[in-house]
């Protein structure tokens, strides 16, 4: 009973987190098309939302330190004392992910890890390292990475069914990243894996003398 109080708790807790960032987040969005006279955002390039998604970051995660972990990891313990080494709070990071991808929905605009990194300032290639296996320093890192690629793909193919961005572009991106259907190639085609030399049928089985023809006869 107190394991599902706290994670009611826990629940809450994030939900009053992503309000709170959700609304900062707005809030600069609007003030930055004001400064730039920017009627509805939607109609604007990609370009323009990361000077955007830049400009959010300067008002409202100026410091990354606020986004580190306060309490000590167990996992990362020296001969002297406990510590985080330094990490990032996976759990404020995903609750900001969540409202970056909602805003991006908002504005249709594409899901990146470019366009992450430009709203809370870290770095891409540490947003890369969470997805790398032997550099994952944990499970809720890796799932951000994850759904930042999975986001991106479903924010592309939401602007290609809209029908209002050129399609060549985007599905070359797709195609790139994805593996999406090019003139002449099929996802299926592109996802499917060769056989392993286990998997090719033997030349010297009764079947695949059956098939060969009888040259004698000719």
């Amino acid at each position: 009973m107190a394991e599902e109080q706290r994670a009611t708790e826990r629940i809450e807790e994030q939900a009053e987190t992503f309000e709170v960032y959700a609304n900062d987040i707005e809030l600069y969005i609007n003030l930055f098309c004001e400064e730039q006279g920017i009627e509805d955002l939607r109609k604007e390039s990609q370009s323009v939302w990361n000077a955007c998604l830049m400009y959010v970051q300067r008002h409202v995660f100026p410091d990354r330190q606020a986004l580190k972990a306060k309490g000590n990891n167990d996992i990362y313990v020296n001969n002297i004392m406990a510590t985080n080494c330094g990490a990032y709070d996976y759990d404020l990071i995903d609750t900001i992910c969540n409202a970056y991808i909602y805003y991006c929905y908002t504005y249709d605009k594409e899901v990146s890890i470019q366009g992450f990194s430009k709203l809370l300032g870290i770095d891409k290639v540490v947003i890369d390292l969470w997805g790398m296996d032997k550099n994952r320093l944990s499970k809720k890192s890796f799932s951000i990475y994850k759904k930042l690629i999975a986001e991106r793909e479903e924010s592309l193919s939401a602007k290609l069914a809209s029908g209002k961005s050129n399609p060549v572009g985007i599905l070359s991106i797709l195609n790139h990243w994805y593996s999406w259907n090019l003139p002449g190639v099929t996802r299926e085609q592109s996802t499917r894996t060769a056989l392993t030399a286990a998997e090719l049928p033997r030349l010297d089985s009764q079947k695949a003398r059956e098939a060969l023809p009888d040259l004698e006869k000719d």
